[in-house]
């Protein structure tokens, strides 16, 4: 039976192969500032944050999980900074911008659990057994809907639009620390697995601006470009694949 790590595991693998930079030559034109070292930043970000190593996936399944009544209930978060003229007043204008941005991975997350859920049924209903073979792996990635691996990708662009912009970033991170003190001074309001979900989230953002903050704009922006492009390509290559085969 497939189950949602071997998916992980053959995603990660597919990954790898997608931002192969040697690959990624032949397919797009790629200015002289998008190194093999600047791919390898992306795939390492992408197989380090987003699709980690499948026990590693469910710590950060279990934390975000917890995390995600903070969205769906607004008091929950002015109850971290009073209220909206106080937190505008700490962090600024941007503080909305920046507390999205921060969000943004537990977007990508909610996307990536639901792939690995479609992919998991997809291939069961289909009788595809563990380990998964490239041509299983389209099979069964060209009968998702397809607008819900739009959804994904449009997650990912915004995930790598906000690991890019980086005085926004650090905004984010402060807000976090914040957000920290405040959890960890009433315990009884807010429980530790919270406290530990903000604090990965928190430590996801900082490798982010540890990985991308040393490029400059127009490098960064390039990225985020090649990174949406990628996995468009792959999308229109699977579907042409699969329709030229009928």
């Amino acid at each position: 039976m497939t189950e949602e790590h071997h998916i992980i595991e053959k995603f990660r693998e597919m990954v790898a192969k997608r931002y192969d930079y040697n690959e990624l030559v032949k397919r797009f034109e790629v200015p002289p500032s998008i190194t093999p070292d600047v791919i390898e930043d992306v795939k390492s970000y992408f197989l380090g944050t987003i699709y980690p190593e499948p026990a590693e996936r469910q710590r950060l399944e279990r934390a975000f999980g917890n995390l995600a009544g903070y969205i769906k209930q607004p008091k929950k978060i002015w109850g971290l900074f009073g209220n909206m003229a106080s937190a505008l007043f700490k962090f600024g204008r941007h503080f909305m911008q920046a507390l999205k941005a921060g969000f943004a991975s537990l977007d990508s997350f909610v996307g990536a659990k639901k792939f690995e859920q479609g992919m998991a049924d997809i291939a069961n209903k289909n009788g595809i057994k563990p380990p998964m073979t490239d041509e299983e792996y389209e099979d069964c990635y060209y009968q998702l809907d397809r607008t819900e691996i739009q959804q994904f990708i449009d997650d990912v662009k915004s995930l790598f639009g906000a690991m890019v912009n980086t005085p926004l970033l650090l905004k984010t991170i402060a807000i976090l620390d914040d957000v920290i003190v405040t959890m960890e001074k009433h315990p009884k309001t807010y429980p530790q697995e919270d406290v530990e979900g903000i604090k990965l989230g928190r430590s996801l953002l900082y490798r982010g601006y540890e990985l991308f903050s040393k490029y400059d704009e127009t490098t960064k922006q390039i990225m985020v470009d090649i990174i949406y492009r990628n996995e468009l390509w792959y999308v229109d290559y699977v579907y042409k694949k699969k329709e030229d085969n009928q």
